[in-house]
């Protein structure tokens, strides 16, 4: 009979390739609180904080996705995004810092000249493929894979936004680090809100609520694209495997995973009237930028929670900020 493995052990033997210094600073909001009537405490996590030029997110998970390149013996990374994707971006660069070679398959129209994360990926000489639709992404990248195998190359392909059972573990190991900071600061978060699109961020976070014991806690995620009940299946299907890693099988239910997508506005990319104003009232009131893509769109979420009294007064509530500011530069 196999024995279950003892989840803290299980997370802490889980491979990691340090990348960035973590725990990076959590700080009160306090002249935002004073914008909102009977606000809650707000708190913010600063992952813009996080090195390679802004990584935010996306370089927590590729601590724990390079360390499985390292140990399949991989020579070369493919992946996929938008063409100023930020993930895409910073995997180009953890490449070249780990000595890999990169390929990205990129959808829409590069701009001309080339700006904001295009540029920097032109500027590392990484091999760009385009394709016209996020439907042509996948299909794609498996051709390049196997064109850069022909090479004689060992590929290991990254799925967007290193959103998998190995890249989602980052982000258990962000919620112990937010468990510390949590004891630092004397409080305990009623609730966490984050953009959620490719489902590894927030996948990552409800792993960790069910391995540090925090039933009450709230995750909410934000979609900047898809409908809700799409990613909270992606999340699910991420967690699976995370949980069954930890031997805590029985802890997937989808129907306590809370996405909402009611401040997706236009489209994708395209900011909202809500999510203007959130630009607008963090970088006024806190000093703090937000990226027209995701962060604006959660940070409008936590405003209407505010607002709206669905995070009430005397709760503690963190906004995680993900990072992506290159996108400001376009």
């Amino acid at each position: 009979m196999n024995k279950m493995p003892n989840p803290m052990e299980a997370l802490h033997a889980t491979p990691r390739i340090p990348l960035v210094n973590l725990g990076t600073p959590v700080h009160r909001c306090a002249r935002l609180e004073k914008e909102i009537p009977n606000s809650p405490k707000i708190f913010i996590k600063r992952d813009d904080f996080l090195g390679h030029l802004i990584g935010g997110n996306k370089v927590r998970k590729l601590e724990y996705v390079m360390a499985d390149v390292r140990r399949k013996g991989a020579t070369a990374v493919v992946t996929i995004g938008s063409v100023q994707s930020n993930h895409a971006r910073i995997t180009a660069l953890v490449a070249r810092s780990c000595g890999l070679g990169c390929a990205l398959v990129l959808n829409g129209v590069p701009p001309e000249p080339p700006t904001a994360n295009y540029r920097i990926e032109n500027l590392l000489g990484v091999e760009i493929h385009h394709v016209d639709g996020r439907e042509d992404r996948t299909g794609r990248m498996a051709e390049v894979a196997a064109g850069l195998r022909a090479r004689g190359e060992i590929v290991y392909m990254i799925p967007l936004g290193a959103s998998d059972e190995v890249g989602s573990f980052g982000f258990v190991n962000a919620f112990e680090e937010m468990t510390r900071q949590e004891a630092e600061l004397g409080i305990t978060f009623d609730a966490i809100v984050m953009g959620s699109s490719s489902g590894g961020t927030q996948a990552g976070l409800e792993v960790g609520k069910r391995l540090f014991g925090r039933p009450g806690l709230q995750i909410v995620g934000i979609s900047p694209d898809d409908p809700s009940a799409s990613i909270r299946a992606t999340i699910s299907g991420i967690m699976g495997p995370m949980l069954e890693r930890l031997g805590l099988r029985g802890e997937n239910d989808p129907s306590r995973i809370v996405v909402d997508d009611r401040f997706i506005g236009d489209g994708y990319g395209i900011p909202s009237d809500a999510s203007r104003e959130a630009d607008a009232l963090f970088a006024r009131t806190e000093g703090v930028l937000l990226d027209p893509v995701y962060t604006s769109k959660s940070a409008a979420g936590v405003l209407d929670y505010c607002r709206s009294g669905r995070f009430s007064e005397g709760q503690n509530v963190l906004f995680w900020h993900t990072g992506g500011l290159i996108t400001l530069f376009e």
